[in-house]
């Protein structure tokens, strides 16, 4: 009885703790989406999306040029990235299964994921910014898309591998070729994991800042030039947070949400399309 009254101690403790760790997590997570959400809102107006910037020290103005410059350099980096993340993966989980390299390029990848961005920054900085003696919005996209392949790679790669041999096997039976039966069966089956795995990696790269100060820099004016300086929502919202006017922080803080609840959208889609894929 002393031995199960002391294992039942323990896991009354271990419980308390863990749901005591889980509500201060929680509560810091709340305290932050409400306040981005109160002064978010309050601050949110039309205004902000159709107009661009006016010099500084003046009221007034939006943030269109943003707005734009950042929809451009993800759109972009979208394109780049999910192509080399979706064949990144489809080579390691088909091409390439069991062997030492596609365990070696997965390790890797998940090393690439946890990297910090600033480093990715940097990285893109000294191979297109420095060589080229300007910014521009191809480097920002670049960078983004180097923090979107390793996702979108290991996302593909297991959302395959869980796809079964035997499928394989009975397309193979009836003549199809090996690339008409990942095009045609195992990407069919893997679909909405890998749908899910681009949206989550487009919302780990909408909120970046750091790659896009080494790349992209900012622009004060409205222009779709990517092969110059673009304006982007999170950078301009550093910018307008670190600034002396009130007008600046009150469009950082409605910028803040528009960005908060545009990854909150990709985030519960994604999460929407892995539930309704596993019930059906």
């Amino acid at each position: 009885m002393k031995r199960e009254h002391y294992r039942k101690i323990i896991n009354y403790s271990a419980l308390s703790l863990s749901g005591l760790a889980a509500l201060a997590g929680l509560f810091w997570l709340v305290f932050i989406l409400g306040d981005v959400l109160v002064h978010g809102i309050g601050a949110l107006r039309f205004e902000l999306f159709l107009q661009d910037p006016v010099p500084a020290g003046m009221t007034g103005g939006g943030l269109r040029n943003a707005f734009i410059g950042q929809l451009m350099i993800t759109f972009f980096a979208t394109l780049i990235g999910v192509p080399v993340g979706v064949l990144g993966g489809t080579f390691l989980a088909e091409y390439a299964r069991g062997t030492t390299f596609a365990r070696v390029i997965s390790v890797l990848s998940d090393i690439m994921v946890s990297v910090p961005s600033i480093v990715i920054g940097a990285f893109v900085y000294a191979v297109l910014v420095k060589p080229l003696h300007h910014f521009s919005g191809w480097a920002g996209a670049v960078a983004l898309a180097v923090i979107m392949i390793p996702v979108v790679l290991r996302t593909t790669e297991d959302m395959l591998t869980l796809v079964p041999w035997t499928v394989r096997e009975a397309a193979f039976a009836l003549g199809a070729p090996y690339y008409k039966v990942i095009l045609q069966v195992v990407y069919r089956g893997a679909a909405t994991g890998i749908l899910t795995g681009v949206l989550l990696s487009m919302a780990r790269v909408a909120g970046e800042t750091a790659p896009l100060l080494f790349t992209s820099f900012n622009n004060t004016f409205y222009s779709t030039d990517m092969n110059g300086p673009v304006a982007s929502l999170t950078v301009t919202i550093f910018q307008y947070a670190m600034g002396p006017y009130d007008d600046w922080h009150q469009q950082a803080w409605a910028a803040s949400f528009v960005i908060t609840l545009f990854i909150l959208m990709l985030t519960v889609s994604g999460r929407m399309l892995l539930k309704w894929r596993y019930k059906k």
